[in-house]
């Protein structure tokens, strides 16, 4: 063999091939793994231009793959394009008070004032009364001359202030928007909160987009961090053509050009799988959907090794906290049973039927579908649509997915599994919100949601992500909260019994991302031939407490076999 380019000696290399095998170093030429052994027999591959890594001790895993996040999107929620809403700065509704009241005595008259990530499951007055929200009552009386807009951690719910609902021509007379909720109190009047993207577009047209220029930053900012964390895949879940607003904005078809941009000035420091979202993604259509396949061009000519358009993201419901899922059972407050709907039908039995003709729409085109799904009864009518996609034309491996899947039962996980299917879940937001589900869902479906432990033992690929900006790409965090899954705020635990290991949690961030993108023989593992994508780390995660994952750092990450962060 020829010299090699790079070699990492003398450390734990968790190759995460089949058997999980441990090593001590690695060889990388052009940027693909050359060898995988231990030390001398690596060093004897090197020559005099080689470069040598001494990992001296430090653990080595495949390069992390966050499965489902919102690239653009977590950009541009960072300081210093929005307030940082985020727990633990945030706590109580006074701090976020305190925020708007800071931000709005720097800003000019008029000057909109964005934030970002308050979280209902960790406010204090929330915890103690589910039916406390922060109103626009609240911050009204310090942002007088600036228009307001918070969205909270998931991106399901907006709050405005009342220059807002002025500037959007809102006011207690204003009809209902036809999907999703504008909050009233009992005389009538707009509280400020907006549920769902349909209710949302009644304000967030208003909000001025971001400049491509601020784009572009808010894009490399996400990246730069997702480095930081030793990422170096991720899924973009949802990009594509649509109107342009505050929300749409982060998720418009100009980050298509954006990437392309950065792929091809060398920029694009990790690999980069997009789902495509077509049409009104706040209330889409089956028309909506038809005519963005007809009339939208994939890009084409790309190194899919970096940048690949293989799937169509769809939303078939919204979220238990703001009782949008769509559920086979009520909420404990005995109100939406079947959630507040995106998919268009009268009844639950058209909706189910709609959502069922898009994914075979999409199904027929060629593309992976990806269903954004919470309820129990969104995920069923996803998968029903897979296999009655796959039936109606059968052939290729599609792998068709569900997005979240809080509530999948084992009987659905089978029925996945018997299609190569699977689900993207996000363990940080189960510890988030294990505190306040019970208040929404009743204790027994709060300890059951996010059931990893069944989609793993009933043969679904399970991958984990961060849903960021949802929550911080820490996948470190990601894996503990997979193994204890106890509470971010009060330490509780929450169905243990749905807990998984370390080596399945770190699977679910490698391997089983890759398998989600058809990449599996590329990326995903330590393995000879595959691409040199590696996340170093400070302390073993196999062995210590797992309540110390949380605390390990990322030393350096490597794509490609070039260093793009180290400390």
């Amino acid at each position: 063999m020829d010299h090699v380019d790079l070699i990492l000696i003398n450390g734990k290399v968790v190759t995460v091939n089949r058997h999980f095998g441990i090593a001590a170093a690695v060889a990388v030429k052009n940027g693909r793994i050359a060898a995988v052994g231990g030390t001398e027999v690596v060093k004897s591959l090197a020559g005099p231009e080689t470069k040598v890594i001494d990992l001296a001790g430090a653990t080595m895993l495949p390069g992390i793959n966050d499965a489902h996040m919102h690239a653009p999107f977590f950009g541009a929620t960072r300081p210093p394009l929005a307030l940082d809403l985020t727990f633990p700065a945030i706590q109580t509704i006074g701090d976020i008070v305190a925020a708007v009241r800071r931000k709005a005595a720097a800003a000019k008259p008029g000057e909109w004032i964005r934030g970002f990530g308050w979280n209902q499951g960790s406010l204090k007055e929330c915890l103690e009364d589910p039916s406390v929200f922060p109103r626009r009552s609240d911050i009204d009386p310090v942002s007088p001359n600036n228009p307001v807009i918070l969205t909270d951690f998931s991106g399901h719910t907006i709050l405005v202030n009342q220059k807002a609902l002025e500037i959007a021509g809102l006011h207690r007379d204003s009809p209902n928007p036809v999907s999703g909720e504008m909050e009233r109190d009992s005389r009538g009047e707009l509280t400020g909160i907006f549920k769902e993207l349909g209710a949302q577009a009644l304000v967030t047209t208003q909000v001025p987009i971001l400049t491509r220029e601020e784009k572009k930053i808010a894009l490399l900012n996400a990246i730069s961090i997702l480095n930081a964390q030793g990422v170096t895949s991720f899924t973009d879940a949802a990009i594509g053509p649509g109107g342009e607003s505050y929300v749409s904005g982060v998720m418009s078809a100009a980050f298509i050009d954006i990437y392309r941009e950065l792929l091809t000035q060398d920029q694009l420091t990790a690999r980069a799988t997009i789902l495509l979202l077509l049409g009104n993604y706040g209330a889409l259509t089956y028309e909506d959907l038809e005519q963005g396949l007809r009339t939208f061009q994939v890009p084409t000519g790309l190194d899919r090794e970096w940048l690949q358009f293989p799937g169509v993201k769809i939303f078939a419901d919204g979220i238990p906290l703001t009782y949008t899922s769509w559920m086979n059972e009520d909420y404990v407050s005995g109100n939406y049973g079947h959630g507040v709907p995106v998919i268009p039908g009268k009844t639950d039995q058209e909706q189910h039927d709609n959502l069922v003709a898009m994914i075979s729409l999409v199904h027929r085109h060629g593309f992976q579908v990806a269903v954004h799904a919470t309820g129990d009864r969104a995920i069923d009518a996803a998968v029903d649509g897979f296999f009655q996609a796959i039936k109606a034309q059968p052939g290729g491996d599609p792998r068709h997915y569900v997005i979240h899947g809080d509530f999948i039962s084992a009987a659905t996980c089978r029925r996945l599994a018997a299609l190569n299917g699977g689900v993207a879940m996000q363990p940080t937001i189960e510890a988030m919100i294990s505190d306040f589900e019970p208040s929404v869902v009743g204790e027994q479906r709060a300890a059951y949601e996010w059931p990893m432990r069944t989609a793993l033992d009933h043969g679904v690929n399970l991958t984990s992500s961060s849903d960021a900006p949802i929550t911080v790409p820490n996948w470190l965090l990601g894996v503990e909260n997979a193994v204890l899954r106890e509470s971010l705020t009060s330490g509780a635990a929450s169905g243990p019994e749905e807990a998984i290991t370390v080596p399945e949690a770190i699977r679910t961030y490698t391997i089983n991302g890759a398998y989600q993108d058809h990449l599996e023989a590329v990326k995903g593992s330590i393995e000879v031939g595959k691409v040199a994508d590696f996340c170093i780390i400070d302390q073993d995660i196999l062995s210590v407490d797992p309540h110390e994952i949380r605390k390990t750092k990322v030393l350096k990450t490597i794509v490609g076999g070039r260093v793009v962060y180290e400390v």
